[in-house]
């Protein structure tokens, strides 16, 4: 069996991927991922950091930079196996392959500084026109969701069940640190079962405010998807929507008797009317959608039923919160 690598922090993998892409001049992750044979699906799995790469798929990865990319990778990655460090893990790999190393120094691409320093300590900083990505509109996703942007206080923040969002808090904790530099705090709310990410910065909220037209203060009934993102690749707006169905929605299966199998059924209730109608416009391309409106909870609500329509959004958008990821399991037999 393989070992398995990974990287020594979030911003090391993140400048890693960046690089690979960069390298192979791709449009989108999706063609990366079936350029080596892997669904779009296991293949973020890989750049989001929730599995170590096979040796040999980091190897073929690592050989495809320019030289110096290289170089600054060996040393900042780690084995699952043995008690490998990073540095000792980048003389191996090196040793392993030197004629390769020295072909990669002797012609390597000319794109030595796009992506950070090579000689010195990555900076990130806060710029209103940082790229799309998936982390970021997972992200955007996660805060239309259940977030809030607390202006006058410099702060934003999303919002979990302390019990059954933990998990997907740090992720997204990590995903805030990946894209934006930032440290966020992780609390627990004493009033209710809550549990909070805070991010504590002007510039993010600018960033939110200026770029993507969100309200300063309260935005349950009037937040939308922003255009910039409906206008992108269809990578970045199912992003959003796996953000937005990971923190405000729901898989529910149904386990009357008059199902052989748990019937699943993919449920949100949102205020937003405008959200409501621009999910129902994206989602009804790819699903049989039922929207409607909830007198009692003053909500609309977007549903998507049964098996096979689960197994395709699985398939194009997914889920990230280990909540959900449970209930998909369930569904599907597996456990």
């Amino acid at each position: 069996m393989q070992d398995r690598l990974g990287f020594v922090d979030a911003f090391v993998r993140k400048q890693f991927f960046e690089a690979f892409r960069s390298a192979l001049n791709s449009k989108n992750w999706r063609e990366l991922a079936s350029s080596f044979g892997l669904h779009r699906t296991l293949f973020q799995k890989y750049q989001y950091g929730q599995l170590l790469l096979p040796e040999e798929l980091f190897e073929k990865m690592l050989f495809s930079l320019p030289a110096e990319r290289q170089d600054f990778f060996t040393g900042k990655f780690f084995r699952k196996a043995g008690n490998w460090g990073a540095i000792r893990g980048g003389r191996v790999l090196f040793e392993k392959y030197p004629e390769e190393f020295k072909k990669r120094r002797e012609n390597g691409l000319k794109k030595l500084k796009e992506l950070g320093n090579a000689g010195g300590k990555i900076k990130f900083k806060i710029d209103e026109n940082i790229p799309l990505s998936e982390e970021f509109c997972e992200f955007v996703g996660a805060f239309i969701g259940d977030g809030w942007l607390d202006y006058s206080n410099s702060s934003v923040g999303i919002v979990g069940n302390r019990s059954l969002d933990s998990e997907y808090l740090i992720r997204l904790k990590n995903n805030a640190q990946s894209v934006f530099g930032l440290n966020g705090k992780l609390s627990e709310r004493k009033d209710c079962l809550a549990t909070v990410l805070r991010l504590n910065s002007k510039m993010l909220c600018e960033l939110f405010v200026n770029r993507f037209g969100f309200p300063k203060g309260a935005k349950t009934h009037s937040v939308r998807i922003p255009e910039e993102i409906l206008n992108s690749e269809e990578q970045f707006i199912f992003a959003v929507i796996r953000g937005i169905f990971d923190t405000d929605g729901c898989v529910f299966l149904d386990k009357r008797k008059i199902y052989k199998k748990p019937y699943p059924r993919i449920s949100l209730q949102i205020v937003s009317k405008n959200l409501a109608e621009q999910l129902f416009m994206i989602l009804s391309k790819e699903f049989i959608v039922y929207k409607g409106f909830n007198a009692s909870r003053h909500s609309q609500y977007i549903e998507i039923y049964g098996i096979e329509q689960l197994q395709k959004w699985m398939r194009l958008i997914g889920f990230s919160n280990e909540r959900n990821l449970r209930k998909v399991r369930e569904a599907c037999g597996e456990t």
